[in-house]
C-alpha cells in the first residue's frame, strides 16, 4: 500500500476523485452518443452541462487533494509523484469537457456516413481513459496489476490512433466542402487526444509503481 495510518483520508479522496473523472467520461460518452443519434440542440446542451458539472466536481476534489498533499499528508518522495499523476489524470476530464463544449458552441453535427467511425473512436478513447482510472485505483492495492493496466493503455491508445487515421482519411475522401472537412478533422483529433492524455498519465502510474517496488 502507498498510504497508511493518517494518510487513509487521502487515499479515500483519491478514489472519490477517480469516480468523478469516470462520471465525466460517462457524461462525455452520453453527449457524443446523443449527437451521433441526431439529438436536438437543446438535448445536446443539457448533456454538455452535465459533463461540465462532472468535470467541475472532479476539479474541486483535485484541488482539495492538492491542499492535503502540499500539507504533507504524504511522505515527500510520494507527494510529488501523486500530484503529477493527478494533474495528468485531470487533463483527461478537461479534454472530454472541451470536446463537448466545442460541439455545442459550433453546433457541430456528424455526417451520417461518418457516424460509425466517430462512434468507434469515442468508444475506444473511453476504454483507454477508464483503463487509466483502473490503473490509478490499483496502485492502492496491487502494484503488479497497476503496471498491467498501464501497459494495456498503450495498446488501447494505439488502436484509437488507427481509428483516428482511418476516420481522417474517410473525411478527406468525402465530397464535403474543404472547410467542413477541416472542422471534422479537428474534432476527430480533439477526441483522439483524450486517449493520448490517458497514455501520458499511464507513465505516471508506472513511475509510482516502480518506485514503490524499490
Amino acid at each position: 500500500m502507498i498510504f497508511g495510518g493518517k494518510q487513509r483520508a487521502v487515499e479515500s479522496l483519491i478514489q472519490q476523485y477517480l469516480e468523478q473523472v469516470r462520471a465525466c467520461l460517462d457524461a462525455f460518452g452520453a453527449c457524443m452518443t446523443l449527437s451521433l443519434e441526431g439529438g436536438t440542440f437543446e438535448e445536446l446542451t443539457a448533456r454538455v452541462d452535465a459533463t461540465h458539472r462532472a468535470e467541475s466536481k472532479a476539479d474541486d476534489t483535485k484541488q482539495e487533494l492538492c491542499v492535503l498533499l502540499y500539507g504533507k499528508a504524504l511522505f515527500p518522495e510520494s507527494r510529488g509523484d501523486i500530484l503529477g499523476l493527478l494533474e495528468a489524470t485531470d487533463k483527461i476530464a478537461n479534454q472530454a469537457e472541451k470536446v463537448v463544449r466545442q460541439m455545442r458552441h459550433q453546433r457541430f453535427s456528424i455526417p451520417p456516413e461518418l457516424a460509425d467511425g466517430f462512434g468507434r473512436l469515442v468508444s475506444q478513447v473511453q476504454s483507454c481513459s477508464k483503463e487509466l482510472i483502473a490503473a490509478v485505483a490499483a496502485l492502492f492495492e496491487d502494484y503488479h496489476s497497476a503496471m498491467l493496466f498501464a501497459d494495456r493503455i498503450g495498446e488501447l491508445e494505439s488502436r484509437a490512433d488507427d481509428i483516428e487515421f482511418e476516420l481522417i482519411e474517410s473525411i478527406f475522401a468525402s465530397r464535403h466542402e474543404t472547410a467542413e472537412k477541416i472542422l471534422l478533422r479537428d474534432m476527430v483529433q480533439a477526441i483522439g487526444s483524450i486517449a493520448n492524455r490517458a497514455e501520458n498519465a499511464a507513465d505516471g502510474v508506472r513511475i509510482v509503481a516502480i518506485k514503490r517496488k524499490i
